[in-house]
């Protein structure tokens, strides 16, 4: 296939992160659950890029999603910029020691990276904002996370592998 060595795993999580964007953004009340979890699948691509494809590129496509969360879901400029602007930043710090890591720990660092961003865009959001903080919607998306984030996972490293 001519396309497909021109299309390198990074422009596949482009795709990825667009589509997600695309769901987590538009509010159809009768679909939440879908926007809750293309929320998180969202972070988890974040997340995963910086991880594993840390380039110059990143904060760029960073601060433009982040902007586009902030503007789009609470009309302000706010916590969603500010934390993937950081989360890029820690990434650019600490990519030294991730290539100790097995993929074993890496997964559960992600994991534990999506609850605790997400926590704090809440509490930064309650803080600055007035908007409300939500216990039970940050419990179920822990639920949605811990059970689908590591066939999220196994997906990736599939995608990884494409050459």
């Amino acid at each position: 296939m001519l396309l497909s060595r021109y299309l390198v795993p990074f422009t596949y999580y482009n795709l990825i992160l667009i589509i997600l964007f695309s769901l987590s953004i538009g509010s159809i009340e009768s679909f939440s659950i879908i926007n809750s979890i293309s929320y998180i699948f969202l972070h988890f691509v974040i997340i995963y890029l910086g991880l594993y494809y840390y380039r110059r590129t990143l904060y760029s496509i960073y601060f433009l999603y982040g902007l586009g969360i902030d503007i789009l879901l609470i009309n302000q400029i706010g916590p969603h910029l500010f934390i993937f602007m950081t989360l890029l930043f820690f990434f650019y710090l600490t990519k030294k020691y991730f290539i100790y890591l097995s993929s074993q720990r890496i997964y559960l660092l992600i994991l534990l990276i999506q609850l605790l961003i997400i926590l704090l865009e809440m509490l930064l959001t309650s803080f600055f904002f007035d908007y409300d903080f939500n216990l039970d919607k940050y419990l179920k998306f822990i639920f949605i996370s811990i059970i689908s984030s590591y066939p999220i996972f196994f997906i990736f490293s599939k995608i990884d592998n494409l050459q």
